[in-house]
């Protein structure tokens, strides 16, 4: 191992609420310092996520609310954890993951990202273990080389058995001679010579653009990267992913397109994927419906339908892009409006047994005014929706007040219908915004070469081949169901660009 010799390693895991950096919150954090196979320092503690930590992760975990309350939060330590590790090479399984909820915290207290050298096990493990485990998992890598120490999704265990890991992976012939860190990640990024000669790869451009992985009978993968070249080689590279050597694999030619910018190359591919539908791509192709929920003058409670006008219709939310969108707003509005959930037969005398267990009003009873229940009802959907924002206030405040009781289930349930909420907000703001000529927004389209219509999205892409089989999109298929998703796609690509942001 001489590429790590006298050098300080620091081996780390990082257990969380969820996924997403940001979103969700640091519970543990171990590190190991070990210089020339000997420990000379480790760092451990739990935080304070102030957050619910969701049953799942403490059952994974095995770290429950009651194990932080104490607990410093991250803020409040994240310099001393990064002057822990300062003299460090930095090693994790994964640990992309890992650096990103680290790296949160430090720029959120206005601290430079970590900017050590790395090593992720996993990529080591992909790059050398490819032919001898079914998967990369800590798990699996730990029964493989049957190490003292178990995967066992606690913080301690997983840096001890990472370090096995590592250990076992740094005497492999391919990289056991690299004489520093950045020479075995060379390696590791660097492009398969047997997927080099397969596909002639060459001149790959550092530009925009979409690529297509395929074989002669059927197109495999639709992808779209700013640096084409460097998304290419990535999945080409020895450590490429499961998913990448799949693609590779069932594959046998590619072709690139070239675009000028980012969105145009986000449009693109979605379009691709929906016409050539492939056979790998997981995500991008869109529902072959819209949805939109109704109050009709004949029932008593909200309806989901495919189509946009329909008659007896009272009041129309929408669009909804996937029927369970739809369905989980139906949900907020029922808990919202209180709506009936008997069923409405005219014939009985006394209150049905629904009612009564929900302390609702009885749809079912003889003497039941449906006129006068769908009028009340109606006249609070036309103040609610006039009110979006005002609303969304008071949902908000409710949600603190569940949240401060410690009513985790209903605030739970309140944090679901804020977030349904706001996407139902932001997406309608910014169609009014299109119409409404909204002059950020125009400019940034008009940077991108594409211009917006009430119900067709343009793309200007002059300096493409017309006759290029891939990008003959047909006018007479493209339908509101594309034009809605496509919306919902720039409006992403805004939410997540600076300074543009959308408001009303």
């Amino acid at each position: 191992m001489d590429f790590v010799k006298n050098k300080n390693l620091a081996i780390l895991d990082v257990e969380t609420t969820g996924i997403k950096a940001g979103s969700n919150k640091i519970i543990e954090l171990y590190i190991l310092k070990v210089l020339n196979e000997k420990v000379v320092d480790d760092y451990y503690s739990k935080f304070n996520p102030k957050q619910n930590i969701p049953l799942f992760i403490s059952n994974l975990t095995g770290i429950y609310q009651w194990h932080v309350e104490a607990a410093p939060i991250i803020d409040d330590e994240i310099l001393n954890i990064k002057n822990f590790v300062s003299d460090s090479i930095i090693i994790g399984h994964n640990l992309k993951f890992d650096l990103s909820f680290l790296n949160y915290a430090l720029t959120s207290n206005n601290l430079q990202k970590f900017d050590n050298e790395t090593i992720d096990t996993l990529n080591l493990s992909r790059a050398l273990m490819r032919s001898k485990v079914k998967n990369h998992k800590l798990v699996t890598l730990s029964k493989y080389f049957k190490t003292v120490n178990q995967n066992e999704h606690n913080s301690k265990a997983d840096v001890l058995t990472t370090y096995e890991v590592f250990k076992n992976l740094a005497v492999f012939d391919q990289i056991k001679d690299k004489k520093d860190v950045e020479s075995v990640n060379y390696y590791l990024n660097s492009i398969d010579l047997h997927l080099k000669n397969k596909f002639k790869i060459e001149n790959i451009p550092n530009t925009y653009g979409v690529y297509i992985f395929s074989n002669k009978k059927n197109i495999q993968y639709v992808g779209k990267s700013n640096n084409l070249k460097n998304r290419i080689n990535s999945h080409l590279s020895y450590s490429r992913s499961y998913k990448s050597n799949k693609i590779v694999n069932s594959s046998d030619s590619l072709n690139i397109i070239n675009l000028n910018n980012e969105l145009s190359s986000l449009i693109v591919e979605h379009r691709l994927i929906n016409k050539l539908k492939p056979s790998l791509n997981r995500s991008g192709r869109i529902s072959r419906n819209i949805y939109w929920i109704k109050l009709k003058n004949n029932k008593h409670n909200f309806e989901i339908s495919k189509l946009k006008n329909t008659k007896n219709t009272l009041f129309q939310i929408g669009p909804f892009l996937s029927y369970s969108k739809a369905k989980n707003f139906k949900k907020f509005l029922d808990y919202n409006f209180e709506t009936l959930n008997c069923k409405r037969n005219n014939s009985r005398k006394s209150q049905c047994d629904i009612s009564i267990l929900l302390s609702t009003d009885c749809a079912c009873i003889d003497s039941f005014d449906l006129h006068k229940y769908l009028m009340n009802v109606n006249e609070k959907l036309i103040s609610f929706f006039k009110n979006k924002e005002k609303e969304l206030e008071i949902l908000i405040n409710n949600l603190n007040q569940q949240s401060a009781l410690q009513n985790f289930e209903e605030a739970q349930k309140l944090k679901n219908f804020k977030i349904i909420f706001e996407n139902y907000i932001e997406f309608e703001n910014f169609i009014s915004n299109i119409l409404n000529l909204d002059t950020e927004i125009i400019n940034l389209l008009k940077d991108s070469n594409i211009e917006i219509s009430q119900d067709k999205i343009n793309l200007k892409l002059d300096l493409l081949d017309e006759n290029d089989i891939f990008l003959k999109f047909d006018d007479k298929n493209y339908t509101e169901i594309n034009y809605f998703n496509e919306l919902q796609l720039i409006l992403r690509f805004i939410r997540n660009k600076e300074p543009y942001t959308i408001s009303k």
